[in-house]
């Protein structure tokens, strides 16, 4: 929480409520639970009105079949006129679909299963004048605005005449009919879709999932020209392809493709052929309509779920709606699933949980399915406060030019930022938000054949005008619900561009997330200076799981040689923040994530590459883990951190860079990149033991045949000479042109250092309260120990622990806060 500052009567005080100094409540074993068991909202304020109410499923946790109501009211007593009451349903979630009015609600379920019902509650949550709204349409106003005509989902609501009318003097056009023609001239792949071998596997999954899309283009393409020729390559690839599966990843675009096909061809395929379709669609929806409801929308991570599967069984339902009851079936649920759950590994505010290197992976969902919402059903998802703050996440975490944040699977194999371009060009397009506007100028540039199908049908035409940048863009973005900070110099120039990234995630270490709470990554000039190690070999092998997921891969905290628990268990969370143009400050808090891994799967998936959870890991029975990251502009990064458990420990702080450093012997770093020279130095309350190694605590081998190279990478430790129940660190981070001159950092036992004006003090004396002070060139922070004066001012003691920034007059203080949600994440 910030607050601004003012002075009163000589004394300092806070334009807001400071609350007196809290003592941190007994924190959950995790924020987020792997199955629900909670009912959700329960106490406290909502993010977004009106909520969806969830609730733990029957069907999950005592293995039999259930229907619930629900319902909802400004009275406790839940009186007939001033309830809003569901109708019987069989899933674990209910969309009220209407803005609340302000103030306290309640709500209850009824469970009947068995011939029994019992009630669940009544639950309170408060919804605020000012919390952000997004109400929807009932699934019966949606439904009755889905076309009965063929095509209609392929064109997302627009005539086939309006399209070809688009496309015939649209520049796009040529481009997808010479594919189309390209496709239909092609061998069809016929071959094994699946095979033991990993790296096999993933060659033969691979065509037949080129293959399903090709499938798709096709259809497009006879759409807009009517080629015989494609048609005749349109009825060849249907018969091989809806012989694919059609669940998971692949099958997910088997199953667009032939669903686009039937909707696209509906008046020019044989009756046997949309039999055929439509007999392969009913058996996958019955499917999953028997395994999904009441079940699946229970569980936090679903990965292959979320990302794909959803959005298909969704596109397939909206394009039998009226032919197949099992369609219509699926579109209410998936429906309603997604205005419940959205966005499934992330907060409002904004950001994914996961990183980017995975994001594009959920195109279908996040772009595909909403574009369908808004076109056929009159639902606009984009209006949603996440939609209008995903350009941020682009811009601050994912820079054109600049290196990614470096968080989850899959950063090495992104690595620089400028991604994303279909979807904040899509969202630009459906929301109109500006810095969306601005960010898809920048990543089109040069690339106008972005979403061809969707400018042509739509009427969009290439647009290579540019869009002013955004007015005053602050330095630092923090999106606190999935627990990432960055903080630049110049964020739209990455040549000239320091960035540093920071996560600490009430999510944790679940799904693709790595257990890396309170890690940071430092590049330059759009180079990897300190960053996050290993390579994304697969989702779970020796290396996978012990050098690139573990905490020992990224630049943060090993505690007797153990890492951070996987699972959501492993969490930290960002808990104060200060913005300034010289200064940016943030501190994370990993204090519950050094306990022993829970998660049924990610024990599994440790035992299966050779790693003995009980070794590997321990309980450090810390009471404080508390990383303080100060970034001073332009070129010092000054980290801070704050250890205390309930027993003694050897504590190790971790570096690592991609490219070969230099270690002295005081101890001293140097990385000279070619573009950039670094000097590093670290201190601590005790003697240090540190060392530098190329080596991985287990080797790479890259079992799927996804990298040409995998280089030795750099990992540095500094590790305390003996046991102590406290522990402090203090690093200091200096950067300059290569070439230029930059003094060694010589950092003092007593933690008191200057570098290039900039005065540094830190306790590092764990018998005393800690506390940073940072100052130079016109700014100062001060983090727990304020001030007797300020300006000549009187400065009240403060009364918890905070940070203060003082820069060109302006005085702001961040205090401790808890969790986002803590009694209330979704």
């Amino acid at each position: 929480m910030q607050h601004t500052l003012a002075f009163v009567a000589g004394f300092l005080v806070l334009s807001g409520n400071m609350a007196p100094i809290w003592a941190a409540p007994r924190l959950p074993s995790a924020l987020y639970e792997e199955w629900r068991v909670s009912p959700f909202p329960s106490g406290g304020s909502v993010s977004i009105n009106p909520p969806a109410l969830q609730w733990a499923s029957v069907k999950h946790w005592e293995k039999k079949d259930a229907s619930y109501t629900v319902e909802i009211s400004k009275e406790s007593s839940f009186p007939a006129n001033a309830t809003m009451k569901s109708s019987e349903q069989i899933w674990c979630f209910f969309n009220p679909h209407r803005k609340l009015a302000p103030g306290t609600w309640f709500w209850r379920y009824t469970i009947k299963s068995g011939g029994a019902s019992t009630v669940k509650g009544p639950f309170t949550f408060q919804v605020g004048e000012r919390t952000p709204v997004f109400d929807s349409a009932d699934f019966q106003d949606f439904a009755a605005n889905i076309p009965r005509r063929h095509p209609f989902a392929v064109t997302e609501g627009v005539s086939l005449a309006a399209v070809r009318k688009n496309a015939a003097s649209h520049p796009l056009a040529a481009t997808i009919i010479e594919r189309g023609k390209k496709i239909a001239a092609a061998a069809i792949y016929s071959g094994p879709v699946s095979d033991r071998d990993p790296a096999k596997d993933r060659e033969v999954s691979g065509l037949a999932s080129k293959e399903a899309g090709a499938l798709t283009s096709l259809v497009d393409a006879y759409l807009l020209c009517g080629d015989p020729a494609m048609k005749e390559g349109i009825l060849k690839r249907i018969d091989v392809v809806s012989g694919w599966p059609t669940d998971d990843l692949l099958g997910s675009g088997v199953l667009t493709s032939l669903s686009r096909a039937y909707d696209g061809m509906h008046a020019e395929l044989p009756e046997g052929v949309r039999t055929k379709i439509l007999a392969v669609i009913d058996r996958q929806l019955k499917s999953k309509l028997s395994a999904w409801p009441g079940n699946i929308e229970g569980r936090q991570v679903e990965n292959h779920f979320w990302q794909a599967e959803l959005a298909a069984n969704f596109c397939a339902g909206v394009a039998t709606f009226h032919e197949l009851e099992s369609s219509r079936k699926m579109v209410e649920y998936t429906y309603e699933l997604f205005l419940a759950r959205f966005p499934n590994l992330a907060t409002q505010d904004g950001g994914w949980s996961e990183g980017l290197g995975y994001f594009g992976v959920n195109k279908t969902a996040v772009v595909d399915m909403a574009r369908l919402m808004k076109a056929v059903g009159g639902v606009n998802p984009f209006e949603m406060p996440w939609y209008q703050n995903l350009a941020d996440y682009f811009i601050y975490f994912a820079p054109i030019g600049g290196r990614i944040d470096g968080f989850g699977d899959m950063h090495d194999r992104v690595g620089n930022g400028g991604i994303g371009t279909s979807m904040i060009f899509t969202v630009a397009k459906e929301s109109g938000e500006p810095k969306a506007v601005f960010w898809s100028s920048k990543l089109m540039k040069g690339k106008q054949d972005v979403e061809p199908w969707y400018q042509i049908i739509h009427g969009i035409r290439p647009d290579s005008s540019v869009v002013p940048a955004p007015a005053n863009l602050p330095g630092m973005k923090v999106f606190e619900g999935v627990g990432l900070a960055a903080m630049h110099t110049n964020v739209l120039d990455a040549p000239h561009d320091t960035a540093v990234y920071f996560r600490s995630s009430p999510f944790g270490a679940k799904g693709h997330m790595h257990a890396n709470q309170n890690a940071f990554n430092l590049s330059r000039k759009g180079e990897p200076l300190f960053y996050s190690t290993g390579y994304y070999t697969t989702f779970a092998d020796p290396h996978s799981m012990s050098s690139y997921r573990h905490t020992r891969a990224h630049n943060t905290i090993l505690i007797n040689g153990h890492g951070q628990a996987f699972g959501h268990e492993g969490y930290g969370w960002i808990k104060r923040q200060l913005q300034g143009r010289k200064i940016s400050y943030v501190c994370g808090d990993a204090t519950m994530a050094y306990r022993k891994t829970t998660d049924s799967q990610f024990i599994g998936m440790m035992k299966s590459s050779d790693m003995d959870p009980e070794k590997e890991e321990g309980d450090a029975k810390l009471k404080l883990f508390e990383r303080h990251m100060v970034f001073v502009r332009p070129d010092t990064l000054v980290v801070y951190d704050v250890l205390d458990s309930e027993k003694e420990n050897e504590w190790a702080l971790l570096l690592h860079a991609p490219m070969a450093p230099t270690l002295d012997q005081g101890g001293q770093v140097t990385l000279d990149t070619g573009s950039s020279l670094v000097r590093a130095a670290v201190a601590g309350s005790g003697p240090l033991k540190y060392g530098l190694t190329d080596q991985f605590h287990s080797p790479p081998v890259d079992i799927k045949k996804k990298y040409g190279k995998m280089p030795n990478q750099y990992h540095l430790n500094y590790t305390s000479a003996g046991k102590s129940s406290k522990m402090r660190f203090l690093t200091v981070v200096r950067m300059a042109d290569s070439g230029k001159s930059l003094s060694p950092v010589a950092i003092p036992a007593n933690g008191n250092v200057e570098v290039s004006g900039v005065r540094i003090d830190a306790e590092l004396d764990t018998s005393k309260a800690p506390s940073l002070s940072i100052s130079g060139e016109g700014a100062t922070l001060k983090v727990n120990a304020w001030p007797a004066e300020l300006d000549g001012r009187a400065v009240a003691t403060p009364t918890g622990h905070g940070t203060l920034l003082l820069e060109n007059g302006t005085t702001t203080v961040s205090e401790d806060s808890l969790p986002p949600g803590l009694s209330t994440a979704p």
